[in-house]
């Protein structure tokens, strides 16, 4: 009879034993390693676990014990388990993407985001599907039963298409940080990934509804698919919202920062975290997407519930929300790494043409949002498409756990097919695009910004954003609604009033400290950032709605210092 608690003691013993190797190659890579940009953290857990998995199937023979078999441990630990990663480490990894999806550069990107996210995952799925579908009569699909088809239906192609559009850059994003690469194009690449993750999760949902129907009925239950597209995806971020909403209010008007002060952030952080997995379960209990529901969580308590906090509930919430998702990312790498083994059969020809449908898929979301998004000029703070950087944007679509989890939840009768040739496209996508993508920043002449430089453009940026119509609206409605309320303002003291002439008389110093800054740093400034600069406008004056003054630099005057 098995051991139960002995086997899942034996099996999470060795996943941390993994997870010890893992952290101690990533301080490696961080502290010894530097300059290797091929490797990256990401990468090396997921070798990890496929060094970890492999080790296990060579060395694991049927020897069975008195309490469980080499065997089931091997299986316990290979074995890929889609729940664990939907409802264990997905979780806190989408909720802390949402809570960092924040600042200037978002915003002033945020018609980028949108567009690559939604349109653009949708395009991909469907070039991707029907593409598979083209060559499903000359490219064998092995069935999982030996009298199964050998040619994959068009539900089945969509939802592989929606499945293999789920991106994953977190081998991109950590490269993006060490070399200090523009804010704008890592904010892109940032959120339209975690806005992508959602959409082609509930995609695929979508799509899989129609597998098993009647060939006449596909093309209307995929249409009618769209709508329930709609539902669910509208619906997970109202209950995520919401319930971000109701967490900011019970903090605004509960004086738990009171008991804080008293009795230390205990119960600050325990309601927090509550807070942050309960839209998960509401959501996926109603048959909607709890990864939506959790991700606009994540953004509304950065946004409201957050300022509410003490001071020490907030740094210490900042430390464990990115702790955890930290532990999850690199637990997600090793499972990957450790059931690799289990699904790497698959036709060599088909796994080639299945990449490149994935890069054909991708150019097309790029390049197609490129057109959509410059066929108008785009009004200040928002920027061009410029062409190198939705070359990089093509480049980083890697696939990675998204991808292959939603494959082990696949219906269709080519299961075992779909999840090697989604193993297949995640392992070249992280271990070779990925790590070519310092070359690939290079070859591109992408931009990089300095500590000074980045500081420049924030503050550039922040009072053009300030105006944005959805953020003037927040600043109107939400925000006195949800947080904390401010000591009142009070009329303007003398001491006030001389320290405002002060500083209007300081501005003229200040556009000098301006211009030799940009002596300095406007060689590596594109024309884009050039003119964000000439952009960059004194503070407001207090009234609502006032205009700005005028810039500090004129766009003459900024091209004149960069020559």
């Amino acid at each position: 009879m098995v051991d139960r608690e002995s086997l899942a003691a034996t099996s999470y013993c060795i996943y941390l034993v993994l997870l010890l190797v893992s952290f101690c190659l990533s301080f490696c890579l961080a502290t010894r390693c530097r300059s290797c940009t091929y490797f990256s953290e990401a990468g090396a857990s997921l070798l990890v676990g496929f060094l970890g998995g492999g080790l296990l199937t060579l060395l694991v023979r049927e020897d069975a014990s008195d309490r469980f078999s080499e065997k089931e441990v091997q299986h316990s630990v290979v074995g890929f388990s889609s729940t664990v990663l939907f409802c264990v480490l997905l979780p806190p990894i989408i909720f802390d993407s949402g809570f960092r999806m924040r600042g200037a550069f978002f915003w002033a990107n945020i018609d980028k985001i949108m567009v690559l996210a939604f349109v653009g995952t949708l395009l991909s799925s469907l070039v991707v599907g029907f593409l598979l579908v083209a060559v499903s009569g000359i490219l064998p699909f092995a069935p999982d039963a030996p009298d199964g088809p050998s040619s994959i239906s068009l539900p089945e192609a969509l939802s592989f298409g929606a499945l293999i559009s789920a991106t994953d850059p977190v081998t991109t994003l950590a490269i993006f940080e060490q070399l200090q690469v523009d804010p704008h194009l890592f904010n892109v690449v940032f959120g339209e990934s975690v806005l992508n993750d959602a959409v082609s999760i509930v995609l695929f949902h979508s799509f899989s509804k129609a597998i098993g129907a009647e060939e006449k009925n596909v093309l209307v239950s995929i249409c009618g698919m769209t709508m329930d597209f709609v539902v669910i995806f509208v619906g997970s971020a109202i209950i995520g919202a919401s319930l971000g909403c109701l967490s900011a209010l019970l903090f605004k008007h509960v004086d738990l920062p009171g008991h804080t002060a008293a009795h230390g952030p205990k119960l600050e952080l325990a309601v927090f975290l509550v807070f942050c997995y309960a839209p998960f379960l509401l959501a996926d209990g109603a048959g909607l997407s709890g990864i939506v529901a959790i991700l606009f969580t994540g953004i509304t308590m950065k946004r409201y519930t957050f300022n509410n906090l003490s001071p020490d509930a907030r740094e210490t919430v900042q430390t464990i929300v990115s702790l955890m998702a930290s532990c999850a990312e690199t637990l997600v790498f090793i499972d990957l790494g450790t059931s690799a083994w289990e699904s790497l059969r698959a036709d060599i020809r088909l796994v080639a043409y299945v990449f490149l449908c994935c890069l054909l898929g991708r150019a097309v979301n790029v390049y197609t949002a490129g057109l959509i998004l410059n066929a108008t000029q785009p009004s200040y703070p928002r920027r061009p498409f410029e062409t190198n950087d939705m070359r990089m944007v093509w480049f980083a679509g890697l696939r990675g756990a998204i991808a292959f989890a939603l494959s082990t939840q696949f219906k269709g009768p080519h299961r075992h097919s779909t999840m090697a040739l989604a193993m297949w496209v995640v392992l070249i996508s992280v271990w070779f695009l990925g790590g070519a993508t310092a070359p690939m920043l290079s070859w591109l002449r992408i931009r990089r910004c300095e500590p000074e430089q980045l500081k420049q453009l924030a503050l550039t940026l922040e009072p053009a954003v300030k105006r944005l119509t959805i953020v003037r609206w927040d600043q109107k409605y939400l925000s006195p609604w949800l947080l904390r309320m401010a000591s009142p303002p009070s009329s303007p003291s003398r001491g006030d009033t001389e320290a405002q002439d002060q500083n209007a008389g300081s501005d003229a110093a200040r556009a000098v400290r301006l211009k030799t800054t940009l002596t300095t740093l406007t060689p590596s400034y594109t024309s884009c950032e050039l003119q964000d600069i000439a952009h960059s406008q004194l503070p407001d004056t207090g009234r609502e709605g006032a205009p700005h003054a005028s810039p500090l630099l004129t766009a003459r005057e900024v091209g004149d210092e960069a020559e």
